[in-house]
C-alpha cells in the first residue's frame, strides 16, 4: 500500500511562484518531504506545554489594572447593591492605572450600558480627560450583542493584547437567570483573555442579604464559576451621608489580590471631584466603621425585639432568658410582631451591643443593659 506524503516546494530566490523553477537546476534537492499530520499530532500541537516560555514571560508582565484588586489577563467581577458606587470606583481605579503607566489609555474601553444620557456625558468627560474610550450601545445605536460580537472579532484578529474592557453592568450583556446566556458571554470573554486582554465587570447583589449578613450575588452560579476573581462591595454608611464608605471583600481569586480594603468618597460635589475624592482608609479605622455598620444593621433588623427587651431590662435591672421569653408569651399585643425564635436570635446577636449577659444561679443566662450593672453597683456603694 502506498503512503501519501506532503511535499513542500521551495520558493525561488526572487520569491515568485514556487512552481516556477526553470532557472534552478537543483530545486529537487530542496523539496521537503513530510509525514502527514495525524489526528493525535493535530491535538498535541495545541498544547500549552509548547509555549511555556512564552506563558512565563506573559505572567511576568502581569499588572494591577485596579490596584490590589484586579489583575491583567483575568475576568474580575465587582458586585453590590445599586448606588454602592461601582461606577465611580471603576473610573477612579482605571484613571489611576492610566496615570501610573500600568496600562495604555488608548486600549481601555469602558462599555457604559446602564446610564442616562446626562450620566453618559459626565462620564465621557472623565474618559476624555484621561484618554480612554467610553462606549454606550444606546448612544452609538448598536445592541449589546453587537458589542460582544466586536469583542469576539478583536480576539479572532489577535488584537486583544493589552486591551482592558469594562462592562457596566453585567445584566445588560446576559440574562442573569439563564445559564445558557451567561455561558455564551463567558465563551467570548475567555477568548479575549486568551489573547492577552483583561475584562472587569460591574454586577448587582440581591436585595436581601443571607442569614449571616453577607451579600448574595444576583444571578446563577455560572458567573462565579467562570470568572477569575470577585469582590462584593458593602456600603458602610447611610445612603444620604455626605461621606460614603464602601468595603471591598474578596469572594474568589486566582492571583495575589487583597482580601479586604475600604475606601471613602465625598458626595454632593461635581462628579469628577467625587471621583478624585476617593481615598483608602487605614485598616484600623475601616474595621471600626465596619463594626459600627454591623451593629446598626443588627439593631435595625431586630428593632421590635430590641425595644421589647430594653423595656424589660429598664424595669428589672437584670433578667434571665426564661423570664424574657415568658414575658413575650404574656404580651398579647406583640404576638404577631415578635416570635420566640426571633427573640432568641436577637438576644444572641445583640449581646455585647445592646446588653451584656452572664451565667447566674443554676447556670441560667441573665441579661442587663450595657453599663446598667455598673450603675447599680455605684448607686449601691454610695447609698
Amino acid at each position: 500500500m502506498s503512503k501519501i506524503l506532503v511535499a513542500t516546494l521551495p520558493k525561488t530566490p526572487d520569491g515568485n511562484d514556487p512552481n516556477d523553477h526553470r532557472n534552478d537546476t537543483d530545486y529537487l534537492s530542496k523539496v521537503e518531504i513530510k509525514e502527514p499530520v495525524s489526528a493525535l499530532d493535530s491535538l498535541l500541537a495545541l498544547s500549552s506545554t509548547n509555549r511555556l516560555t512564552e506563558m512565563e514571560a506573559n505572567l511576568k508582565n502581569d499588572v494591577y489594572v485596579f490596584q490590589d484588586l484586579a489583575l491583567s489577563g483575568q475576568i474580575t467581577l465587582f458586585y453590590g447593591w445599586p448606588n454602592t458606587g461601582k461606577t465611580i470606583f471603576f473610573l477612579r481605579f482605571i484613571t489611576d492605572a492610566i496615570r501610573d503607566g500600568r496600562i495604555q489609555a488608548g486600549k481601555v474601553v469602558y462599555v457604559n450600558a446602564d446610564d442616562s444620557y446626562k450620566g453618559l456625558f459626565t462620564k465621557t468627560k472623565v474618559a476624555a480627560e484621561y484618554g480612554f474610550h467610553m462606549v454606550s450601545p444606546a448612544e452609538s445605536g448598536v445592541s449589546t450583542q453587537e458589542i460582544l460580537d466586536r469583542l469576539e472579532n478583536i480576539a479572532k484578529a489577535n488584537q486583544a493584547d493589552g486591551i482592558v474592557i469594562l462592562l457596566d453592568t453585567l445584566k445588560k450583556f446576559a440574562d442573569m437567570m439563564s445559564k445558557r446566556s451567561q455561558a455564551d458571554l463567558y465563551v467570548i470573554l475567555r477568548k479575549l483573555i486568551a489573547k492577552g486582554g483583561t475584562v472587569i465587570i460591574a454586577g448587582h447583589a440581591n436585595k436581601h442579604k443571607d442569614a449571616e449578613g453577607n451579600l448574595i450575588y444576583e444571578g446563577t452560579s455560572d458567573t462565579m464559576n467562570d470568572i477569575d476573581c470577585a469582590y462584593s462591595m458593602y456600603r458602610m454608611s447611610k445612603p444620604d451621608d455626605e461621606i460614603q464608605v464602601v468595603e471591598f471583600r474578596r469572594e474568589k481569586d486566582r492571583g495575589d489580590v487583597i482580601p479586604k480594603v475600604t475606601y471613602q468618597y465625598q458626595k454632593g460635589i461635581p462628579y469628577l471631584e467625587m471621583v478624585k475624592s476617593i481615598t483608602c482608609l487605614d485598616a484600623e479605622v475601616a474595621d471600626k466603621l465596619t463594626q459600627q455598620e454591623r451593629h446598626r444593621e443588627l439593631k435595625e433588623k431586630y428593632e421590635a425585639e430590641l425595644l421589647f427587651v430594653t423595656e424589660l431590662l429598664r424595669v428589672n435591672s437584670s433578667i434571665n432568658q426564661t423570664a424574657i421569653l415568658k414575658a413575650l408569651k404574656e404580651d398579647t399585643d406583640l404576638s404577631g410582631e415578635i416570635t420566640i425564635r426571633s427573640l432568641r436570635s436577637a438576644l444572641k446577636q445583640l449581646d455585647g451591643i445592646a446588653w451584656t449577659s452572664k451565667r447566674g444561679t443554676k447556670n441560667a443566662k441573665t441579661y442587663a443593659l450595657i453599663g446598667q450593672e455598673a450603675f447599680q453597683y455605684k448607686r449601691a456603694t454610695r447609698g
